[in-house]
C-alpha cells in the first residue's frame, strides 16, 4: 500500500511501539527490588494493585482514604479492602484523624516506605541516564504522550 512518507514513518513507529509495550510492562515489573518488597510484606506476595498503591503512597505520603481511592481510581469499598490487606501485610499504617474521627489517614509503614523510596530512586536514575542519551527528546511531550496513551489503554479515549 502506498502511504505518504510521513504516514509510513508513523505506521512504522506505531508498530514498533506495539511490540515494545508488553516488554516495557514486564521490564518495569522485573526491575523492581522484589526481594525487598517480599521482606517488607508478610504473607502472600504483593499484587499489581498493591504495588500501585505502594508507589502512589510513596509519591503522596499520608493521604485520606478518599484521596487514596481517587488516586488509584477505585471505589471507596475497594480502597478499604486494599488498605485492610496491606495493613495485614504490615505495608500500610492506618490512623484516625484526631480532629475528625470519620477521617482515616493511610501511609506506608517503615520498611515499605524504604522499599518504595529505593524503587522510585532507581527509576529516576534510569530515566535521567536514558534522557542523557537522547538530548533531542522533549520530556514534556513524552510525558503528555504517555499520559494520553495510558488513558486510552484504560478505555478513556481523548483522541
Amino acid at each position: 500500500m502506498n502511504h505518504p512518507t510521513g504516514q509510513a514513518d508513523a505506521d512504522d513507529v506505531t508498530a514498533q511501539l506495539v511490540q515494545l509495550l508488553p516488554e516495557l510492562a514486564v521490564t518495569l515489573y522485573e526491575a523492581g527490588p522484589h526481594e525487598e518488597a517480599r521482606a517488607s510484606a508478610q504473607g502472600e506476595p504483593l499484587t499489581g494493585r498493591q504495588m500501585k498503591a505502594i508507589v502512589f503512597l510513596a509519591h503522596r505520603g499520608t493521604v485520606t482514604m478518599g484521596e487514596f481511592a481517587d488516586g488509584l481510581e477505585i471505589g471507596r469499598a475497594a480502597a478499604s479492602e486494599l488498605v485492610t490487606r496491606l495493613t495485614e501485610k504490615n505495608v500500610i499504617v492506618r490512623t484516625d484523624d484526631a480532629a475528625d474521627r470519620r477521617v482515616v489517614h493511610v501511609k506506608l509503614a517503615g520498611r515499605a516506605e524504604g522499599y518504595a523510596d529505593s524503587l522510585l530512586a532507581q527509576w529516576r536514575d534510569q530515566l535521567k541516564a536514558v534522557f542523557a542519551l537522547y538530548p533531542g527528546i522533549d520530556p514534556e511531550t513524552l510525558v503528555a504522550f504517555l499520559r494520553t496513551l495510558i488513558k486510552q489503554l484504560k478505555g478513556r479515549s481523548e483522541a
